[in-house]
């Protein structure tokens, strides 16, 4: 009967004191979210950790740096999540790019000599990353482990090497355009 009455008291305490700090809890999230929408959502993760953990929260300091330190941890992580996933990028991103009269046709020969030839060419790191990501189907993320790099750093390789192919491949179209007339 005790740990009943104790923790009906420690719900009651709990919901007085975020009610008198949500307005500040909200008005926090904004500012970090930059939308209400997930401004809403952190509050409310914040809340909910809050109240499993009230029995943790030392009575006598101070509530609201607690809760408002729970929210800025949870908005951290979350930050940290969103940027270690790989950008998503859908085929209309890159219709344009694939539909270039020099990069035409390169699908078909992703794999051929000459493409084999133009990556041996670049730098073992660039070849490397850009050969876990396309042959094997790494994700930026595990690329990052692998090479032990920050995913930023696979993310750099990737673009470059796109671009020095990208380069690489109309030199090596207006050449072969030149060779049909």
């Amino acid at each position: 009967m005790f740990d009943w009455v104790r923790n009906k008291r420690l719900k009651k305490e709990f919901e007085e004191r975020i009610l008198e700090h949500i307005d500040s809890l909200y008005n926090v999230a904004i500012r970090m979210a930059h939308n209400r929408h997930d401004a809403e959502d952190l509050v409310q993760e914040a809340a909910l950790r809050a109240y499993r953990n009230f029995n943790k929260f030392r009575q006598g300091t101070n509530f609201k740096g607690w809760i408002i330190t729970i929210l800025r941890n949870i908005y951290i992580n979350e930050y940290r999540k969103k940027i270690k996933e790989p950008i998503k990028i859908g085929f209309e991103d890159v219709e344009d790019f694939i539909s270039l009269p020099e990069i035409r046709g390169a699908q078909e020969e992703i794999f051929s000599e000459n493409m084999k030839s133009l990556i041996d060419k670049l730098p073992e790191e660039i070849r490397s990353t850009i050969m876990l990501f396309y042959a094997e189907g790494f994700t930026y993320k595990e690329i990052a482990k692998i090479m032990d790099v920050p995913i930023g750093t696979v993310m750099s390789r990737l673009y470059t090497a796109r671009q020095i192919l990208k380069r690489q491949l109309s030199i090596y179209a207006r050449r072969e355009n030149k060779n049909e007339l």
